[in-house]
């Protein structure tokens, strides 16, 4: 389990001032005004702070190992669980804690803070009261997960805890609002659709049959930073027969790469084969003309179209791919003629 990353108070407070993100999962009863609510999945200690040897009637919790030393059954813990989490973004949690002064309580004592099945860290405290903010940073595996506060101690005094909170600390770099793949005629279109924008420097549409192994079907430009609406389209010409899944791939300024979604297809298409020949070609490539009326598009791996010399020469159409990179290609008809075929220039 990974080890929480625990920050500097200072480093903590600017992360926050720069990325000022609401969040819509937030912890009940933060301060325990409200007694075991939202805390009730542990055994739980609460009582006004004066009853520790705190100022105020404000209530606080303790987190102890309570009466028997030999057991852990009866130890006192912090738990609430959280859900709403977005996978991917990362949180901080904020607290406050403090050691309870008493001749009997550890010093210095020390706990066990998790986000159960994402990170787990120890917090530490000595001396007399004094309440400390703890910030630890921590990123989501899941849209829920358990808050965790256990002893690493086995007496009846321990550490004492208030005012707990959680912010976004550094939310994803897209709001993607809707992601969508629909059959339109013999491709597939793709169309999608952000709230806000963070350093996205664009996307990648990615095709796979299997949801294994994954192919670029086309890039597009991101907006880079924005705060409005903004969407998106791109098509697949040369989609996969039968069922095949497409998933959108963002890539920041930075390279940094998030995936978000995958949406199936069913696709049938309605043209026929083209007869391509040589395949594997390196300067030329011809194919079958069957009307006097047709015309061709050709596309590289990314779904771009590509510009090159055509010309008929009795039933066939030369094309001088001379000029092209090495890589994979596709043709397509359209018009009196209709069909499509792949080739692979050398």
């Amino acid at each position: 389990m990974p080890t929480l990353t625990r920050i500097s108070v200072l480093f903590a407070v600017l992360l926050v001032m720069d990325a000022p993100y609401s969040l819509g999962q937030t912890i009940t009863n933060p301060g325990f005004e409200s007694g075991t609510t939202g805390w009730s999945s542990c055994p739980l200690e609460i009582n006004s702070a004066s009853v520790y040897g705190g100022p105020g009637s404000n209530k606080v919790a303790e987190v102890d190992g309570h009466n028997n030393a030999a057991s852990t059954a009866d130890d006192r813990l912090l738990c609430q669980t959280i859900s709403g989490f977005t996978v991917g973004a990362v949180y901080l949690l904020e607290f406050d804690a403090t050691r309870r002064p008493n001749a009997t309580t550890p010093n210095p004592v020390s706990v066990t803070v998790s986000i159960v099945g994402a990170a787990s860290t120890t917090v530490t405290r000595s001396g007399g009261w004094n309440m400390v903010r703890e910030r630890i940073l921590f990123a989501p595996t899941a849209t829920s997960h358990q808050l965790r506060i256990s002893p690493n101690f086995t007496v009846s005094y321990g550490m004492l805890f208030d005012n707990f909170s959680l912010i976004v600390a550094s939310p994803l770099p897209v709001e993607l609002v809707h992601f969508d793949a629909s059959p339109i005629n013999d491709a597939v279109e793709l169309r999608w659709a952000t709230a806000s924008e963070r350093n996205n420097a664009g996307f990648v549409v990615e095709r796979s049959a299997d949801l294994i192994d994954w192919e670029r079907v086309s890039e597009v430009h991101g907006a880079g930073d924005s705060q409005t609406m903004n969407t998106y389209a791109t098509v697949d010409r040369s989609p996969l027969e039968g069922v095949s899944y497409y998933r959108l791939k963002q890539i920041d300024l930075d390279g940094t790469e998030d995936h978000y979604g995958v949406r199936s297809v069913t696709f049938t298409s309605h043209r026929t084969e083209l007869a391509i020949w040589p395949n594997p070609a390196t300067d030329k490539v011809h194919v079958r003309l069957d009307g006097p009326e047709a015309t061709f598009e050709l596309f590289n791996g990314l779904g771009q179209a590509m510009v090159v010399p055509q010309e008929r020469s009795g039933n066939a159409v030369l094309f001088d791919i001379a000029s092209l990179p090495t890589g994979s290609y596709h043709l397509v008809a359209t018009g009196a003629q209709r069909g499509m075929t792949r080739f692979f220039k050398e």
